[in-house]
């Protein structure tokens, strides 16, 4: 009797739990409140980027007027990035995005370059086609194009990831992004009318013998020795240019092999909740990691580490070595050289560069304190190889300065107080140590820049300037054109 009573008693109990039950069940599958949750992370994602702006423990800028007004348009560059590669980019249905324009500006990005980037996976082969203008540049070295013609360099690298996800400065440590294979202009087998094709896979094909990219590879990490199979989640894809004049960018394209014809399949709610919630995560961790990689591992504002001296040298610059990244966006095969400049309004710093071994692509920039390269077209706030020739004495000359010297090598500041600077070299075979360039620096005072110069430096009129700006503007036009 008592027992038949306590289990018509539990059912009465089940049987009242059972409504909450399943509606517990109906709200956790429910589209419209499933979505509601995940823009909640969004606009918090939001509230923490825009904190991440001003808040002194994620160590942002000084707030300037300035520095202020284009924080705000670097978090919507971070944004605006962000969604197009969320919604855009399917590792079966991939398509080539410009990762980097005007307004979407980061990693110190280098203001002669377009960057591509194409989602892919391990699990499929991958097929570019692409078409240059005039190649004979990155065949030989003694060639001059005069006439429209390919990009200076071109780099493909299949990589794992893109750094500052986390927003800590330890994914470098484990090596959170590689470049697992790359290939570029001067290794590219292109036929003679400009066309090339670059297969990308886990493994190359036995009968394949053209240009082919790994996209599964077994690889150590240098910062914890932990060695691990990798796979890539991204083609990068650089086109430098140098003579922005003449130079053209690619013709591209991409398609998975065993997707081609096949219908992308409509969003889901899941998928568009993860997207959102992806988007509000890494918002604030991208703007935290590049304040924090400023702030500690270049010690642009402090030393850091207490041993008396900057990793960037104030109105200095570091000797010419390899990036100190895993190499997850660093260009392939590239080489740098950087510094710190804090100038006054009457004050230059001017950098001498000699190069025993011409470099196949020379490029000198300047970023902002968000680590963005300052307008590059509207002014010349960056130079090339090809933009400035080699003195009288085999050196090339760099000018610092807030105001025009009038003479050859000047690179504006915009009005910024201070900043860094950087070069990149691209070498056509790997230099040894007596050809690496040699860097010296000059802080002078704006009216003594001529003095540390060539007496034979070219002078620059107000129009030959501003007809050097049109050119950039033209190039930049045509580089970032949407049509």
């Amino acid at each position: 009797m008592a027992r038949r009573f306590l289990r018509k008693i539990a059912l009465i109990v089940c049987a009242s739990m059972m409504p909450a039950a399943v509606a517990a069940a109906d709200a956790a599958d429910d589209p419209a409140q499933r979505l509601e949750r995940s823009w909640r992370v969004f606009g918090n994602g939001l509230q923490e980027a825009q904190r991440s702006l001003v808040d002194p423990q994620y160590v942002p800028p000084p707030p300037t007027a300035r520095t202020l007004a284009e924080g705000y348009r670097y978090l919507l560059g971070h944004l605006e990035r962000m969604i197009q590669l969320e919604m855009r980019q399917h590792p079966r249905y991939p398509e080539f995005h410009r990762s980097m324009d005007m307004l979407r500006k980061w990693t110190g990005e280098n203001p002669d370059t377009m960057y591509l980037k194409a989602r892919i996976d391990d699990t499929g082969f991958y097929r570019v086609t692409g078409r240059a203008m005039d190649t004979r540049e990155w065949r030989d070295a003694q060639v001059r194009v005069a006439g429209p013609k390919a990009p200076r360099n071109v780099i493909f690298q299949t990589i794992t990831g893109v750094p500052g996800t986390s927003g800590e400065l330890a994914e470098m440590q484990r090596c959170a992004d590689m470049t697992l294979d790359f290939t570029g202009s001067l290794q590219l087998q292109v036929e003679a009318d400009g066309r090339f094709e670059i297969l990308i896979g886990p493994e190359r094909p036995r009968d394949h013998t053209g240009n082919f990219l790994v996209s599964r590879k077994r690889m150590r990490c240098p910062g914890t020795g932990e060695e691990a199979e990798r796979t890539a989640k991204w083609l990068s894809v650089r086109e430098v240019f140098s003579d922005w004049a003449n130079e053209e960018p690619l013709d591209l394209d991409i398609v998975r092999l065993d997707a081609i014809g096949e219908s992308r399949p409509p969003l889901t709610v899941e998928e568009m909740a993860e997207k959102l919630e992806r988007i509000g995560t890494e918002l604030p961790n991208q703007i935290r990691f590049w304040s924090r990689l400023q702030d500690v591992a270049l010690e642009l504002q402090r030393d850091v580490n207490g041993d008396g001296r900057r990793a960037m040298p104030v109105n200095g610059v570091n000797p010419v070595e390899p990036p100190f990244t895993a190499g997850g966006v660093a260009g392939a095969q590239q080489l740098y050289a950087g510094g710190k400049f804090e100038l006054a309004p009457d004050e230059a710093l001017v950098i001498r560069l000699e190069a025993p071994v011409e470099p196949h692509y020379l490029g000198f920039q300047l970023n902002d304190l968000w680590f963005e390269g300052p307008d590059q077209q509207n002014y010349v706030a960056s130079l090339t190889g090809h933009q400035l020739p080699r003195a009288s004495d085999g050196a090339r000359w760099f000018i610092i300065a807030h105001e025009d010297p009038g003479v050859q090598g000047w690179v504006a500041t915009t009005g910024l107080p201070e900043g860094s600077h950087a070069f990149r070299f691209v070498f056509r075979e790997p230099p040894t140590a007596e050809q690496l360039p040699q860097l010296r620096t000059f802080h002078v005072k704006f009216r003594d820049i001529t003095s540390v110069l060539p007496p034979d430096t070219p002078r620059v009129t107000p129009e030959m300037r501003r007809q050097e700006i049109a050119v950039r503007q033209a190039h930049i036009r045509k580089r970032w054109r949407n049509y």
